[in-house]
């Protein structure tokens, strides 16, 4: 099965201020991204503007992919939509057999097609949050007996208490 996003650039190659537009809309399944929260049916939307230089190809756009999680401090479902900026060049090998690029940035450009699959895997991969919130000012579960405090509070006392000062603590109570 050929990739939707290997993109033939032979057209860009030949003159220097050439554009390409490219629109694709890809199953995740083809990223083999293995992340859980990237479920394999789930559409991954591309757009990449390829424009040609003196020095390679640059590439920019942005990808757009629906996750879900679990909240770092509720542990409810969270869902959400990841939106990842893509800046790429790609340059020609400038010695023969040899790994160096005119940009020492560039990704190596090999034949007359890029295979944005990789590039297009590392940066969603990147842009998903590591530990999402259901909301901003969510109050996650109590400590000590694990009620969801976002729905009702709880009667424990979750005041932090160090027994070095615990001498203290008895005549601090009393005052309250």
């Amino acid at each position: 099965m050929a990739s939707t996003l290997v993109v033939n650039v032979l057209d860009l190659l030949r003159r220097a201020g050439a554009t390409k537009d490219v629109q694709v809309v890809a199953r995740a399944s083809e990223f083999a991204f293995g992340d859980p929260r990237i479920d394999d049916s789930t559409d991954v939307t591309v757009n990449i503007h390829l424009e040609s230089g003196t020095g390679g190809i640059v590439a920019t756009g942005d990808t757009r992919v629906a996750w879900s999680s679990q909240g770092r401090r509720c542990l409810r479902p969270v869902t959400g939509e990841s939106r990842s900026d893509l800046s790429e060049i790609f340059s020609r090998e400038t010695g023969r057999g040899q790994e160096s690029l005119t940009d020492p940035d560039a990704l190596p450009l090999t034949g007359d097609q890029i295979d944005f699959v990789p590039v297009v895997r590392e940066i969603v991969l990147l842009g998903l949050p590591l530990a999402p919130l259901c909301r901003p000012d969510c109050p996650g579960l109590c400590p000590r007996c694990g009620a969801d405090l976002a729905t009702s509070p709880c009667g424990c006392d979750v005041r932090a208490r160090d027994e070095r000062w615990a001498a203290l603590d008895e005549l601090i109570d009393p005052l309250e």
